[in-house]
């Protein structure tokens, strides 16, 4: 099989450090990509340089990519293969309910640097964005009642809070997702090849959903809600 090469920062559970439990967008990526004669090498990179080194075609594919303006400059986008919401959790003391962007009026929001977040959220002087290098960062910071919000993927801050020893059940998720996302795979426009790996893996998709595996991994990774809302 012809190899491809495809780098994520870890954003568990869907890309891990674990080789043994690779994470659900790994996964996906590597059956899609199989059943077109692909094999996959996996690199973990931070997310700024991972995104570099594709930018120059050094490396082939990004698993887990937002959709912005800018970024569509300079790559290809495949089909969208999964719902990632941008959801605010807070302290199980706050009571809050997105209803808008006005809603956020004077909060203290913790957000990733870089991260693809929607231009209005950037551009905003209405609330208080305090920027972190990372979603560990901006969890321990909620914690610690030095913002109101923290903002991310629901799954994805789940999970770092493990890591940091802090108890799920001492936060809780507004019911009304502030930006509603998809991850695609993503290849730089730079890369002769960029086109046939996306138009490769977007047939790929297609027949691991057909056959099963796409819903399988869904399972193996909780990435299931009761109105499996995460699939849209």
């Amino acid at each position: 099989m012809k190899i491809i090469t495809a780098v994520n920062d870890a954003w568990p559970p869907y890309v891990t450090r674990d080789n043994a439990r690779p994470g659900f967008s790994v996964e996906v990526v590597t059956a899609a990509l199989h059943t077109q004669g692909y094999d996959i090498e996996f690199l973990l990179f931070p997310w700024a340089r991972g995104l570099h080194e594709v930018r120059n075609a050094r490396i082939d594919l990004i698993t887990t990519t937002w959709y912005t303006d800018a970024r569509s400059e300079y790559l290809v986008y495949s089909d969208p293969y999964f719902a990632t919401n941008i959801d605010i959790m807070m302290r199980k003391d706050t009571i809050f309910d997105y209803s808008g962007p006005k809603s956020l009026t004077g909060k203290r929001i913790a957000s990733v640097r870089d991260y693809g977040y929607d231009q209005w959220f950037l551009d905003a002087e209405y609330f208080q964005r305090v920027e972190t290098t990372s979603l560990m960062s901006s969890l321990q910071m909620l914690a610690a009642d030095r913002i109101d919000i923290a903002i991310g993927n629901r799954f994805v801050m789940l999970q770092e809070l493990k890591p940091l020893n802090l108890d799920a059940d001492d936060f809780h998720f507004s019911p009304t997702p502030m930006i509603k996302k998809h991850i695609h795979v993503t290849a730089a426009k730079a890369n002769p090849n960029a086109s046939k790996y996306i138009q490769a893996f977007n047939r790929g998709l297609e027949i691991i959903k057909q056959n099963g595996t796409f819903d399988d991994l869904k399972k193996k990774y909780g990435l299931i809600l009761p109105d499996d809302t995460t699939a849209e």
